[in-house]
């Protein structure tokens, strides 16, 4: 009898393997359409504003408190079963405050902006762990516990690729109504001797990582951190030296001298003088989003895989 049993229990634990490995061969086929909606926070990493210290590298320079909005949009095509292709819609807000850091000399500089950012990219999606849909997965012990390693059915992915963004700095003037920057040159751009004139759009490397969790097998929920490594010194209109004042408040206008220079002068004007450091060229600015949406996967068009119907098995001990 207890061989009975064991032949009986092999046959289904080989069963259920078999049914899954079909499924994983096939059954992504059905289903190489995916669309994701998605919202969630976004925060910068330049240097305007950060922690309170002198300016640091990547997440160790992260002003919480300045978190702002983000939305976003992905369509996924997969190549493989765990491999995708990836275009990336994005919008979100950033900012930065100098006000927010206890570190005395970027306190005194007194900067401050806010930029919307509307990103679109492509980029590639490899699923290093794929989520299990459906009851083939979820076999129960008599106790009702699930079985097997991956109790939650998480799914781990990564991803990467390029995207192009658009960005527009702006800071409140004398009265507190928000000005665009860029036109207001506020390091001298385009003057003599002054900064070279930067552009509103440029690229970003976005990297990062998500979790996925099936509700069915067309549904599911995911959460996503992906981090953008810019090509832009600039989000935050801040990069090189302080520029003369009195040159852009003769050729620019008044507000272009006040927000050239807004520091609190804390040192005598001797950390804000013109020639001196305003921001970092070497460094150039970043911004993260972390969003969670809901995916959708739909069906592809008939193909010679769909004649084959994959059907969900259902077992228990």
């Amino acid at each position: 009898m207890t061989r009975f049993y064991i032949v009986i229990l092999l046959s289904l634990l080989i069963g259920s393997v078999s049914a899954q490995g079909y499924y994983n061969s096939n059954a992504w086929k059905r289903h190489r359409h995916e669309v994701r909606f998605e919202l969630g926070a976004s925060n910068f990493l330049g240097e305007v504003g950060g922690r309170d210290r002198v300016g640091s590298d990547f997440v160790w320079d992260l002003e919480l408190s300045k978190t702002n909005f983000a939305a976003g949009f992905n369509y996924l095509y997969y190549l493989s079963r765990t491999v995708g292709f990836r275009y990336n819609l994005y919008y979100g807000k950033v900012g930065g405050d100098d006000a927010l850091t206890a570190e005395v000399f970027r306190h005194n500089r007194n900067i401050k902006f806010q930029s919307t950012i509307i990103e679109s990219g492509i980029g590639i999606e490899w699923q290093l762990v794929k989520e299990k849909p459906g009851n083939i997965y979820n076999l129960k012990s008599p106790t009702g516990k699930k079985l097997g390693l991956n109790s939650f059915n998480l799914g781990v992915y990564f991803t990467a690729g390029v995207a192009g963004f658009y960005y527009n700095p702006k800071a409140p003037d004398q009265n507190g109504n928000m000005v665009a920057l860029r036109p207001l040159k506020t390091e001298g751009q385009g003057l003599e001797g002054g900064a070279k004139p930067y552009g509103l759009f440029s690229v970003a490397i976005p990297v990062g990582f998500g979790l996925r969790k099936s509700i069915n097998r067309k549904t599911g929920i995911k959460l996503e951190l992906t981090h953008r490594f810019t090509f832009t010194d600039y989000i935050d209109d801040a990069s090189t030296v302080y520029y003369d004042p009195a040159i852009l408040n003769n050729q620019i206008g008044p507000t272009s001298a006040y927000l050239s220079n807004p520091g609190l002068d804390t040192f005598g004007g001797s950390s804000t003088r013109p020639g001196l450091q305003r921001g970092d060229p070497t460094d150039r600015d970043g911004y993260m989003f972390i969003t969670a949406g809901i995916y959708i996967k739909l069906d592809s068009k008939k193909s010679a895989y769909g004649r084959h119907r994959v059907r969900r098995v259902k077992a228990s001990f």
